[in-house]
């Protein structure tokens, strides 16, 4: 190759080198600005970003009315201000879901809307969510929902464009007063709760008071006075009432629409009180077919409706709540117990200070026997232990001779007596210190395996009787 023809093939290297410079240049700058574009875009759908924890107080404006809400320091939400005509407390969780939301708000895509078209988004009356922290107020304009459902309509104070966020989302932010609103039927904790009754077409089911210095101890206001009361019932009912959620239906006063619910005369009151609020509830009849109970509270005005499962309540009575012990009286708490069944008479006496057990003027220590002992015990437990069966309301006018008594004399000289009364030869009336308020008590808790008798018969052959 001469020289001339070198220079050539060198000059052409040089521009074909050149030329795919260049060309690279140009893809790599594309593909760069494509991507500066893309990430603009990106940027451009994350509509805010805070720090939800720092949220003090949230704005909803809606259809219903402004509601402005603060975030106090035990995490718990308040209305401050508001124009809506009803009271109600507002679902804290639900005001931490709407924080959250606006804390991350991000938009799928933009809508290709036009400024005159903004009603067909629902964003010429939509509601506004303003959540405030020291720093910035950050505020959104939620509108309606895609015809799918599928998103959102939003937009931004001093901005044009329609955004599509996560239809969710865009229903959390809506601020509906049926998302906002506690959806518990009583709001406290059941430990709070001092009285409580039931009210039942004019009668009362039951009503009880809790002891103020002994808060574990419950007593009957009514129907009923002067009965042993279960506390383990009683607390396992109310722990379970507190968590009763209900679904809200509206707020009203207007008696024609309380009426489509059976609460213009309603069959139930529930009353319960804590010690600085009352809950007022009324419910309609109800049947074995509802799977769901209306209610009203008379104080706040608002209609819901809870699960039937959930209702049982209203079912219940008095008798529900008494202990299953026809006379329970504490074996640390009695001096004597005297026996008497079928005409036979049995006497336990306990020396509680020199711990001595006597059965019928027999020493039982001094025998030094465990299984005299042990079933000195058990007697005395298949007395106080007797447990009811069902009660009745055909209770006769006077009392019958009763066939078994069993006397307590405690340690303060009080004296205690169970009586029972044949009704059959399966059952008897159970007479409590000369009171029958229909309980029965059926005879195997007297002569069955664990029933009195049975123990009788132990402890004489423990002693050799």
């Amino acid at each position: 190759m001469n020289r001339r023809s070198m220079i050539a093939t060198g000059a052409a290297l040089v521009l074909l080198l050149g030329g795919a410079c260049g060309a690279y240049y140009y893809v790599d700058h594309k593909k760069a600005s494509e991507e500066a574009a893309e990430k603009a875009e990106a940027d451009s759908l994350k509509l805010m970003t805070f720090d939800p924890n720092n949220v003090n107080a949230i704005d909803i404006t809606t259809a219903d009315g402004y509601f402005k809400l603060n975030h106090d320091e035990d995490g718990e939400w308040t209305i401050e201000d508001t124009d809506y005509p009803y009271k109600f407390t507002p679902y804290s969780y639900q005001m931490n879901v709407i924080a959250s939301s606006m804390s991350k708000l991000t938009a799928d895509h933009k809508a290709d809307a036009k400024k005159e078209d903004l009603g067909k988004y629902g964003l010429d009356s939509p509601v506004t969510v303003v959540c405030h922290t020291a720093e910035k107020d950050y505020t959104a304009y939620i509108g309606s929902s895609s015809v799918t459902n599928e998103f959102c309509y939003v937009m931004l104070p001093d901005d044009d464009t329609v955004y599509c966020i996560d239809y969710n989302t865009g229903l959390e932010l809506r601020g509906d007063i049926a998302k906002i609103c506690d959806p518990y039927i009583i709001e406290c904790t059941d430990n709070e709760i001092m009285h409580f009754a039931l009210v039942h077409n004019g009668e009362v089911a039951y009503d009880l008071s809790r002891n103020e210095e002994n808060t574990a101890v419950w007593a009957f206001n009514g129907p009923v006075t002067d009965v042993v009361i279960d506390s383990i019932t009683v607390n396992t009912i109310l722990t379970n009432m507190v968590r009763i959620e209900s679904n809200f239906v509206c707020f009203t006063k207007d008696e024609a629409e309380l009426a489509k619910y059976g609460l213009d005369k309603p069959a139930y009151t529930f009353t319960l009180e804590t010690a600085d609020k009352t809950f007022n509830l009324v419910f309609p009849e109800i049947s074995e077919d509802d799977e769901q109970v209306w209610c009203y509270d008379t104080d706040t005005y608002e209609v819901c409706s809870i699960s039937s499962s959930n209702a049982a309540f209203l079912s219940g009575k008095w008798q529900d709540l008494t202990t299953k012990q026809a006379m329970s009286v504490s074996f640390y708490n009695a001096e004597t117990l005297e026996i008497n069944v079928d005409g036979e008479t049995h006497k336990l006496a306990i020396d509680h200070e020199n711990s001595g057990y006597t059965f019928d003027d027999i020493d039982v220590t001094s025998k030094e026997s465990e299984d005299a002992t042990k079933d000195f015990e058990y007697l005395y437990a298949s007395v106080s232990e007797i447990k009811h069966g069902d009660f009745r309301d055909d209770i006769p006018e006077k009392m019958g001779e009763p066939t078994c008594t069993f006397t307590y004399t405690l340690t303060d000289g009080t004296k205690r007596k169970l009586e029972l009364v044949p009704i059959d030869d399966s059952n008897y009336w159970a007479y409590t210190d000369g009171r029958c308020i229909g309980m029965t008590v059926e005879r195997s808790a007297i002569d069955g395996t664990n029933g009195c008798l049975s123990f009788i018969e132990k402890l004489n052959a423990d002693l050799g009787i």
